[in-house]
C-alpha cells in the first residue's frame, strides 16, 4: 500500500479547557473547532483567516459580531473595487466562502459586515516569514526562510534586510536555481551585513510584503574550517597564532592552540592510540591546555584510544576547543567497562560542563565495548545548558549504552552516523517505551542534517526545541523481535487487538522514529523514516513515525475565568487569595474560550500573580466571567514535509496538544501508518474520576 498526504495547510489549535476547543484556519479541506456559543459583539470583528487561498477554494474566517447574514467583501491588490462574495455559511461568530473560480491569483484583501458595519481588513496570500535557517547572518553566506507565500506563481521574490538602528535596507539576493517554493525561500545575505548590528527582514512575494516576527543578528564573514554550516562555526579556532614556534626558546606559549595528542612537546604525557594503553589524561591535558590559551584543536593521529578511567569518567570538553580526528574511517575512541563492574558504577565518555560554549567533536569514531547493558553515559550536558555545541563527521556507535543528551543554545550535528544495540539500557522493564540514541531538549538554534541514526527501540527525543531545522537524515528503527513467554502475556497491547499469548512472535520494546514535543519553529524536511531486519511486530499501542504528544500525561495546561482585562492583559483573582500558583511556561498562549472574544490566541509574555500580559492587544477585551485557557503549543509554526516513510506501524500523529500554523504536506509513505490529528486535552475529574474530552473535530 502507497500513502501521500498534501495536506497544504492544517492549521490547528487545542486549549486545555473543559468548556470548548477550536482551531483557527480553513483552506482548501479546513479543519477547525468552533467555540460554543458567545455573545454578539457590536461591530464585527476577524480573529483568524487562512494564510493563503486561490481561485476556487473554500475558505473559513473565525471572529464575533458578524451578525446572522454575514457579508463577504473580497479585494484583490491590484483590482480597485471589491467583490461582494456570496456565503456558503455563516454566523455571528464564523463565515465560510469561496474565492470566485475565475478570480486571478493576488493577495486578497477581505473583511466582513453585518450589513451596518465592517471589520477590519485581513489579508490572505500575503507572504508570512516565520522562521530562518540561521540566527546569525553574515554577508555572502547561504540562508533560508521558512514560511507561508514566500515564492507564489512563479515571482521571483524580494527580500530586504534593514537595519533596526539606522533603518537602512540592503538587497538579499534569491536564489532562483534553488527549491523555493511557499513554504521555503533559499537566498544570499547582503555582501553589507554589518557585525553585531540587528536586522528585520522584509520579504516581498511579488503580490505583497511582510516584515518577519523574528529578527537577525549580523556577523562579521569569516570561514568556516570545520563545516558547521552555521555561522557560529567560524568561531573555533584552528591554527596556532603568528607568536607561537614549537620547540623555540620564549616562544608565546599563549598563541599555542593546535596539539597533537601523541607528540606535542608542551604536553608532558602523550597518547598511545594503540587501543590499549589509557589515553583519557593525555588528551584531557590536551583539552585542559587549549582552553587556557583561549581555545584550540586537540588532534588525535589515525588510531584508537581507550579511555578506561576507573573513577569512570571520560573527556570533559572545554569552551572554544574542537576535538578533532584525522578520519572517522581511521580514529577512534574506544570507551565503557569491559568487565562487570559493581552496581553504583557509572562511565560518562562524554561531558560538556552547563556553560560551555564553543566546543565539539569532528571527524572521529567513538565506540561503547561495554556487552552488558552497564551504566555508560555515551554524553550529556548535565543539569545546565551549553552553547555552540558541535558534532561533525562523527561515527558513533552507543552499543547498549545511553543516549547522545544534549541542551542548549546553537546545536548542530552533521553529517554523522549514530547508532544503538537492542540491549539498550533506555527502554523500562515494564515495557514502557524509553528512548534511543538521542535526546534533545530544551534546545534553541538546533541543527540535525544529513545524519544517519539506526537502533532498535525507544524514541529519539527532541522536545522544546526553538527554531530547528530537522532535515536530510536518514532514521532506520531495526525490528527487534522475541517469541513471548508466559512473561509477556502481561505486556500492553493496542485497542481493537489480542492480547499477547506464548509462543507468538512480538516486538520487545515499542519505539517511535522521532517524537517532537513543545517545538516552535521546527522544520522536519525531506528526511527518511525506515525500518530494517523484520516487519514491526504490532503489538504496542506504539510506532508512530512522527510523534507529537504535548498534551501528554502532564500536559503543560491551565484554565481560568476572567475578573478583569486591559488591552495587553487578563486577571482572574477569583483563582485565590495571596501568592497563586498557575500550570504556566515559556512560549505559553492563553486562549478565551467563551464570551464574545472566543477564539483570540496571545502569547503570554509575563506573569504577576493572577495577571497575564500579552504580547499583542485583544481585538475585543475579554469581559468578566469569560473563560480562558492556558497552555503550550507541541506544535507552534511548524512544517512536516518531504519525508519518506516506510513500515512504521503509525504516521506522523499529533496527538492530545495545542498545534498552532502546522502544516503537514508531500510525505510519501509506503506500508506506513497515515497521519492522525487529535489536538484535545484530557483531564481527571477530581471526585469521580470520569474522563473529559474538550472539543471536537469539523470538517467543512
Amino acid at each position: 500500500m502507497r500513502m501521500s498526504n498534501n495536506w497544504s495547510r492544517a492549521i490547528i489549535t487545542s486549549p486545555a479547557e473543559r468548556i470548548a476547543q477550536w482551531v483557527s484556519r480553513v483552506a482548501v479541506a479546513p479543519l477547525f473547532l468552533l467555540a460554543s456559543a458567545v455573545a454578539a459583539s457590536a461591530t464585527p470583528v476577524i480573529f483568524n483567516q487562512p494564510f493563503s487561498a486561490k481561485a476556487g477554494d473554500v475558505i473559513s474566517l473565525t471572529g464575533t459580531g458578524f451578525g446572522a447574514a454575514p457579508q463577504i467583501f473580497l479585494k484583490p491588490a491590484h483590482q480597485t473595487k471589491p467583490l461582494a462574495i456570496p456565503t456558503l455559511r455563516g454566523q455571528s461568530t464564523s463565515v465560510a466562502f469561496q474565492v470566485p473560480k475565475g478570480q486571478v491569483f493576488d493577495v486578497y484583501e477581505i473583511w466582513v459586515s453585518d450589513g451596518s458595519t465592517t471589520s477590519a481588513h485581513v489579508l490572505i496570500n500575503a507572504p508570512h516569514p516565520m522562521q530562518f535557517s540561521d540566527q546569525e547572518v553574515m554577508g555572502g553566506m547561504l540562508f533560508r526562510i521558512f514560511g507561508r507565500n514566500l515564492y507564489v506563481n512563479g515571482t521571483t521574490p524580494k527580500v530586504a534586510f534593514v537595519d533596526t538602528q539606522t533603518n537602512t535596507s540592503l538587497a538579499a539576493t534569491v536564489n532562483t536555481s534553488a527549491s523555493n517554493d511557499a513554504y521555503q525561500l533559499y537566498l544570499i545575505a547582503p555582501s553589507g551585513i554589518a557585525a553585531g548590528r540587528t536586522y528585520k527582514l522584509v520579504v516581498d512575494n511579488g503580490y505583497g510584503s511582510t516584515t518577519a516576527d523574528n529578527t537577525v543578528l549580523g556577523r562579521a564573514i569569516g570561514v568556516d574550517h570545520f563545516g558547521v554550516r552555521q555561522a557560529w562555526g567560524v568561531d573555533f579556532i584552528y591554527q596556532n597564532g603568528p607568536g607561537y614556534k614549537a620547540g623555540v626558546a620564549g616562544t608565546n606559549e599563549n598563541d599555542h592552540h593546535v596539539y597533537d595528542v601523541t607528540s606535542d612537546p608542551s604536553l608532558n604525557v602523550h597518547a598511545k592510540g594503540d587501543g590499549v594503553t589509557d589515553a583519557t589524561w593525555a588528551i584531557q591535558l590536551a583539552i585542559n591546555t587549549a582552553a587556557s590559551h583561549g581555545g584550540g584543536l586537540v588532534y588525535l593521529p589515525a588510531g584508537t584510544y581507550r579511555l578506561a578511567s576507573p573513577a569512570g569518567v571520560g573527556l570533559t570538553l572545554k569552551s572554544g576547543v574542537m576535538l578533532k580526528g584525522h578520519s572517522a574511517a581511521d580514529t577512534k575512541i574506544v570507551y565503557g567497562p569491559t568487565t562487570p563492574q559493581g552496581s553504583s558504577y557509572q562511565f560518562f565518555a562524554i561531558y560538556w560542563p552547563p556553560g560551555t560554549n564553543l566546543s565539539g567533536i569532528t571527524d572521529l569514531s567513538l565506540q561503547n565495548v561495554d556487552k552488558t547493558s552497564q551504566i555508560v553515559v555515551s554524553s550529556t550536558v548535565n543539569h545546565g545548558s551549553a552553547s555552540k555545541i558541535a558534532l561533525l563527521r562523527v561515527n558513533w556507535d552507543l552499543g547498549s549504552g545511553q543516549s547522545i543528551n544534549l541542551q542548549g543554545d546553537k546545536i548542530a550535528i552533521v553529517t554523522c552516523t549514530i547508532k544503538q544495540s537492542p540491549n539498550s539500557q533506555n527502554p523500562n522493564a515494564n515495557g514502557a517505551s524509553g528512548v534511543g540514541p538521542i535526546i534533545i531538549q530544551q534546545a534553541s538554534n538546533f541543527l540535525f542534517f544529513q545524519n544517519m541514526v539506526s537502533w532498535s527501540s525507544g524514541q529519539n527525543q527532541m522536545d522544546s526545541l526553538t527554531n530547528a531545522v530537522i532535515e536530510g537524515n536518514h532514521f532506520t528503527r531495526n525490528a527487534d523481535l522475541m517469541v513471548a513467554t508466559s512473561a509477556q502475556t502481561s505486556w500492553p497491547y493496542p485497542y481493537g487487538t489480542n492480547p499477547i499469548t506464548v509462543g507468538a512472535v512480538v516486538e520487545r520494546t515499542p519505539g517511535r522514529q522521532v517524537s517532537v514535543n513543545f517545538g516552535k519553529n521546527l522544520v522536519i524536511n525531506s528526511n527518511i523514516f525506515d525500518t530494517a531486519g523484520n516487519a514491526l511486530k504490532y503489538n504496542w499501542d506504539d510506532g508512530e513515525t512522527v510523534l507529537s504528544e504535548g498534551g501528554g500525561p502532564n500536559p503543560r495546561t491551565d484554565s481560568g475565568t476572567a475578573t478583569s482585562a486591559t488591552a495587553l492583559s487578563i486577571a482572574d483573582d477569583s483563582r485565590c487569595t495571596g501568592v497563586c500558583s498557575w500550570n504556566y511556561y515559556p512560549n505559553s498562549v492563553v486562549s478565551i474560550v467563551s464570551g464574545a472574544g472566543a477564539g483570540q490566541i496571545r502569547h503570554i509574555v509575563s506573569r504577576n500573580n493572577n495577571t497575564f500580559t500579552i504580547d499583542q492587544p485583544w481585538d475585543v477585551i475579554p469581559s468578566p466571567g469569560d473563560r480562558f485557557a492556558i497552555d503550550v503549543p507541541s506544535l507552534e509554526n511548524a512544517l512536516i514535509r518531504s519525508n519518506t516513510m516506510s513500515g512504521n506501524p503509525r504516521g506522523i500523529v499529533l496527538w492530545a496538544g495545542t498545534f498552532l500554523n502546522t502544516s503537514i504536506f508531500s510525505n510519501a509513505m509506503t506500508d506506513n501508518g497515515g497521519v492522525i490529528v487529535r489536538p484535545d486535552q484530557r483531564a481527571m475529574n477530581g471526585t469521580n474520576g470520569a474522563q473529559f474530552h474538550f472539543g471536537r473535530v469539523h470538517n467543512i
